[in-house]
């Protein structure tokens, strides 16, 4: 006889907890960012999902609930794994969660339509990295499936998901400039609504600030794009220059708020990126703007918020300047004639004045 409120062997609840098990390794492994361990972790969702596709679902929210975490878990490791058939594989996976997401009663829970947005979202990262035009169609679609989602559930009691709709727009955008040919100009307005949702935001959310910064990074990829495709439309070019250099110094100061211990990875090299991206489109089409720029960015006595903490984004400066002043002497006078001669002569002794004021404030902020 089984003891007082014990659990049978046998019941959904005792099986619901050999499966949780095998959910906890596999997300212990998952969340270990290697990618030795995802076969592993694929196994144990694998066992996870062969118990609870046996649990009552049809009857139970509860476990139907539980198990649209195995597929959504096991699609998220297909879509590591990245091979061709694993991505398929992965596909299948949301496919099923979201089957049984839609079977939820959505309006019962947040979370539900959440999850459902989150399948949605994720399944397109699945075709995305199929890397084919259907693919990527079919991905654009499931973000509008995800959108509708989020949208369709607003209340006055529940707001929309400002989190997810940002990171759902900041993955349209960065798909609609991997499709061909590339949606640049649909790429930038998503990259805008990101920032329109961020900035409020965004120098004390660190998810917030994460995606203003993917925006303002996709934004100005699109630019550069704009400006390398012929036919180039002149009569936009400067004021997409302007808006992307605008963006690449709010990134600066945006980065050196969260510049202090802790402060991630990615930040760093989605600043070093833009930087180098806004000398690079200023060297291009504006180098008279570009001395202004640089001790914008890097000397304090300017305001700089960066406050010299940054030794490789100054070394980058530098060779900024001195790429420049080669390529501007490299134009000289066939390229610009004489009254442009004069003006290059300016521009260069703007660039050797920031040069100076730039390698006496590392100096001084890191001496010898």
């Amino acid at each position: 006889m089984p003891l007082p409120h014990s659990t049978p062997q046998d019941s959904p609840e005792a099986r619901n907890a050999e499966a949780k098990v095998w959910m906890k390794r596999g997300i212990a492994l998952l969340s270990a960012d290697n990618p030795a361990a995802l076969p592993e972790a694929l196994d144990c969702f694998t066992h996870a999902l062969a118990i609870r596709r046996e649990l009552p679902y049809e009857s139970s929210s509860f476990y139907r609930w539980l198990l649209t975490a195995c597929w959504m878990n096991l699609g998220d490791v297909q879509t590591r794994l990245g091979t061709p058939s694993h991505l398929a594989s992965a596909i299948q996976s949301f496919d099923e969660a979201i089957h049984h997401l839609q079977h939820l009663p959505l309006d019962e829970d947040p979370q539900y339509r959440s999850r459902l947005a989150l399948g949605w979202m994720n399944r397109s990262l699945a075709l995305r990295s199929q890397s084919t035009p259907d693919s990527w169609h079919q991905a654009l679609l499931s973000l509008d499936h995800a959108q509708h989602v989020l949208e369709t559930g607003v209340t006055t009691e529940r707001p929309i998901n400002n989190s997810m709709l940002a990171t759902l727009l900041v993955n349209r955008a960065a798909l609609l400039l991997e499709i061909a040919p590339p949606r640049m100009l649909e790429s930038m307005q998503a990259a805008e609504e990101v920032l329109a949702l961020c900035r409020p935001t965004e120098h004390h959310l660190l998810q917030a600030a994460e995606m203003g910064l993917k925006a303002r990074h996709i934004f100005c990829r699109a630019v550069a794009m704009l400006l390398e495709t012929p036919p180039v439309d002149t009569t936009r070019a400067d004021d997409w220059i302007h808006q992307a250099t605008d963006k690449v110094d709010e990134a600066m100061r945006l980065t050196a708020a969260w510049e202090k211990p802790g402060m991630p990875g990615q930040f760093h090299a989605l600043r070093h990126e833009l930087f180098r991206f806004g000398c690079s489109l200023l060297l291009a089409y504006q180098p008279h703007f570009m001395a202004e720029f640089l001790l914008d960015v890097l000397d304090p006595g300017q305001g700089s918020p960066l406050l010299a903490q940054d030794k490789a984004l100054y070394q980058a400066g530098l060779e900024a300047l001195s790429l420049a002043a080669e390529e501007l002497r490299r134009r000289g006078p066939l390229d610009l004639g004489l009254q442009g001669m004069d003006r290059l002569i300016t521009v260069l002794e703007s660039l050797s004045h920031a040069a100076q004021r730039i390698k006496k404030r590392a100096d001084q902020a890191w001496p010898g």
